[in-house]
């Protein structure tokens, strides 16, 4: 009788067991992946916003910068 004694996981049908874990795995899939999209989305806005500021930067020199710049050829400066 080691019959009688058994579990409820092996008293399930394997692919009724199979068909009830592929949505979890399924939403833990999905939660992983918009996790990783989520952190990319993040990083990828971040470069933008300093290639942005370069750009500009090189486009559109501060004109108090260039006002203390010293003249060339006058003496005492």
């Amino acid at each position: 009788m080691s019959h009688a004694v058994c579990s409820v996981a092996s008293s399930m049908s394997r692919p009724l067991a199979v068909v009830m874990l592929v949505p979890i795995f399924a939403a833990i899939t999905a939660a992983i992946l918009l996790g990783l999209l989520g952190v990319f989305v993040l990083w990828l806005c971040i470069v933008a916003n300093d290639v942005i500021r370069r750009v500009l930067r090189r486009l559109a020199p501060s004109p108090i910068g260039t006002l203390q710049r010293p003249a060339v050829g006058v003496p005492g400066r």
